[in-house]
């Protein structure tokens, strides 16, 4: 046998011997637990657990296959308490790449082992990726899945399911440390599926924004997001992941609030307005605040001073008129235009290239500026920021000789 393989099999028997040493430890507290207080969840496991005999040593044969039985729980993850788990699928697939490099293998590494060495692998990839993936919040949730399935089971008169689920959520409550988490079959089915779901994701997002399209053809790029074969495609994975519409739409929103956030503090200028916009902007905001006039108003007091709530409001609302009335379907075109070519410019790539393909789509509603009124306001206010920021840098260098 060759020192490689020597050394394969020396791994397999101590990643065999670290899972049953966790067991063990997971044993001795569910037959601690099974001593302590009496409540519903353990009237719930009595018939799983009278079926299995004598348990009353917390180990043994008995103990074992019970052990087994709970890590063998893949299938309900297939059940509908279990659709909204959501682990983050980009997030899911970067780990496991990670894992996948740590532990040195590769398809052509993989093809040297045998089917049991395989198996071992793949396991341990998915035990080491649920360790990264399992967070706090992530695990109070399926914990009350499991508890919502356990309910509805036993509303249902399944009782050898529900004992099942029972004695499996008595047993997770107890891992405060979560240390035979990853092991468990539920917790790698939901591991397992989104790790698919991150690649299926970057495939669907090479299939429309190849390299190639994106660095020299966008139009190509919109093109194939329309085709129908794209669609049917992103649909599939939307249908076939639960969950995964809910992340998309998230992940979405927090982009475009990300987005909002960095035009209003003038760190993504957009030049939403022109200089006589900008102009004619300030004199409303000056008369709403009780100036005769912008100048009046910046000799006298800073863009960020003190107003009244009432007065505060007053300022916006006229705003918000202003911007209504600016942004004409003429002048919403032009704009759509100019943010198109932002969308195109190699400056705005990788950080807003995602917010800036949703405020492209935003704007092509003929109603842009009803429905995304925030939207014009914050890029108004940022500009001013940002403005004002530009002028106090050419005070600091002084006039140029």
């Amino acid at each position: 046998m060759s020192h490689s393989r020597k050394k394969t099999k020396k791994l397999q028997k101590q990643r065999q011997q670290k899972r049953q040493d966790t067991l063990k430890r997971r044993e001795k507290t569910l037959h601690q637990r099974s001593e302590q207080a009496y409540d519903e969840v353990l009237e719930d496991m009595l018939p799983l657990v009278s079926r299995f005999g004598d348990l009353s040593t917390g180990s043994g044969p008995a103990m074992e296959k019970l052990m087994l039985m709970l890590l063998e729980t893949h299938d309900l993850a297939d059940e509908p308490e279990m659709e909204g788990i959501l682990f983050d699928p980009m997030l899911a697939a970067k780990a496991i790449g990670k894992v996948i490099e740590k532990m040195e293998l590769s398809p052509g590494k993989l093809d040297f082992l045998s089917k049991e060495e395989r198996e071992d692998a793949h396991l341990e990839m998915l035990e080491k990726s649920a360790k990264q993936l399992l967070t706090a919040d992530l695990c109070q949730d399926i914990l009350k899945r499991l508890d919502d399935l356990r309910l509805r089971l036993k509303r249902s008169g399944k009782k050898k399911d529900t004992a099942k689920v029972a004695v499996l959520l008595s047993f997770m409550r107890e891992d405060k440390k979560r240390e035979s988490w990853p092991m468990i079959g539920l917790v790698q089915a939901l591991v397992q599926r989104h790790i698919k779901a991150g690649f299926d994701l970057m495939d669907v997002t090479m299939a429309a924004m190849g390299p190639d399209d994106v660095d020299d053809n966008e139009a190509l790029v919109i093109d194939k997001l329309k085709k129908p074969g794209f669609i049917r495609k992103a649909k599939t994975m939307l249908k076939k992941t639960p969950g995964l519409r809910d992340y998309l739409v998230k992940q979405a929103d927090k982009t475009w609030e990300e987005g909002l956030d960095a035009i209003l503090a003038g760190d993504l200028n957009l030049d939403v307005y022109s200089t006589e916009e900008m102009a004619a902007g300030m004199e409303i905001i000056a008369k709403a605040s009780g100036f005769d006039s912008a100048k009046t108003m910046v000799t006298n007091a800073s863009l960020s001073g003190k107003l009244s709530e009432d007065k505060a409001k007053i300022v916006i609302k006229q705003l918000e008129n202003y911007i209504t009335n600016l942004f004409t379907p003429a002048r919403l075109e032009q704009l759509w235009g100019e943010i198109d070519a932002f969308w195109k410019d190699s400056r705005y790539k990788g950080k807003w290239s995602p917010f800036l393909m949703l405020l492209r789509e935003s704007l092509a509603d003929k109603k842009a500026v009803e429905y995304e009124k925030g939207f014009f306001v914050y890029a108004f206010w940022g500009e001013l920021r940002a403005g004002a920021k530009e002028s106090k840098e050419n005070e600091a260098r002084g006039p140029e000789c």
